[in-house]
């Protein structure tokens, strides 16, 4: 009984260093992963850092310049945001003056009651005799532009 004692003795302790040689052999090849993981991170890093050090400069550089443009299309907007209300305005008020002077030519001057001051609208008084006129003379005109081919 002995000798299977130490044959299973001997095939244990067989088996213990083979686990000691594969424990050692991972260990050997994780620290050989980690050196060529640690390679491969300051390859990468060496060929990522200039673009990010030129990305940082730029934005650096390119801060007050976005600053300035910010601002300045600020003050543009207010400007024409102002801009367009003096022209909404002057629109209105020219309407306004233009639906007077409408009102003022063909009903004359009425009262805040709706009352005529008894005048003649402006447009009454000069310009239909004009329009009368001009119509007689071109009546006239075609008269005597018939009677000269005619006649």
């Amino acid at each position: 009984m002995t000798t299977f004692l130490w044959t299973v003795l001997i095939l244990m302790a067989a088996a213990l260093l083979a686990e000691i040689f594969a424990f050692i052999g991972l260990t050997v090849l994780s620290m050989r992963a980690a050196r060529r993981g640690k390679e491969i991170t300051e390859q990468v890093t060496q060929k990522v850092e200039p673009p990010f050090r030129l990305a940082k400069e730029l934005t650096a550089s390119l801060q007050p310049r976005l600053e300035t443009v910010r601002r300045e299309g600020e003050e543009i907007a207010s400007l024409v945001t102002a801009r367009s209300q003096f022209i909404q305005a002057a629109y209105a008020d020219t309407s306004r003056r233009a639906e007077r002077i409408r009102l003022r030519f063909s009903e004359g001057v009425q009262t805040v009651e709706g009352r005529t001051n008894g005048r003649r609208g402006i447009y009454r008084v000069v310009v239909e005799p004009i329009q009368t006129a001009s119509q007689v003379v071109r009546g006239l005109k075609l008269a005597f532009w018939i009677m000269r081919n005619v006649a």
